[in-house]
């Protein structure tokens, strides 16, 4: 116990950019980064149930084979992305009783794992839905095709449409990456703690 007691001293009197990091700093950041998770995680769920019924309602409903399919696809890419959201991005509780140097190194792998979580998000969080919509987009669009017509405002609704969820798509992953990077931030301070 005297080393991890030393630690602790050792860790109290360090300063970062003129402020002294307690042990008790520590475990409050790792207890709020925890709590954040949760909560982001809750929200993702709760949006993540509201898709699967609107969606599986579309499969049922919609007319032509291709919308049934797309919104079929669209539920079963919603529950992928859940699946791998819990998979990758699940809080891990702070554990109780650790040291000062344990809960440091905890508190670094829950950020390493948060980061490498949002800085994937194009291929487990965005690319599975990408089938469903484009095939609902075509089912669309056969839909309303008469052959020798020009393109009706029907088309531009549905390119327009396809315009705008690519949009949201390129929001989403931007955001994400800029998170994946304040997390690299962070994940930099705690390692010059661990280096000091």
């Amino acid at each position: 116990m005297s080393g991890s007691h030393d630690a602790k001293t050792i860790w109290q009197n360090q300063e970062t950019e003129g402020t002294i990091v307690t042990f008790e700093d520590i475990r409050g950041r790792a207890a709020k980064f925890e709590k954040r998770i949760r909560n982001r995680n809750l929200r993702e769920y709760i949006a993540s149930a509201i898709v699967i019924a609107v969606f599986g309602l579309y499969a049922w409903f919609f007319p032509g084979w291709m919308l049934k399919l797309g919104s079929g696809m669209i539920v079963a890419a919603t529950i992928f992305v859940v699946w791998q959201l819990h998979r990758r991005g699940r809080a891990h509780a702070v554990p109780d009783g650790a040291t000062a140097a344990g809960l440091l190194a905890f508190h670094r792998e829950e950020l390493v794992r948060q980061r490498d979580t949002v800085r994937t998000v194009w291929s487990w969080y965005l690319l599975p839905f990408v089938p469903g919509l484009v095939l609902m987009m075509l089912g669309r669009y056969f839909q309303i095709h008469l052959p020798g017509r020009p393109i009706a405002e029907d088309h531009l609704v549905i390119i327009f449409f396809s315009i705008i969820m690519a949009l949201f798509f390129v929001i989403i992953l931007l955001l994400n990456l800029w998170g994946a990077a304040r997390l690299q931030n962070r994940i930099h301070e705690l390692d010059k703690l661990r280096a000091e």
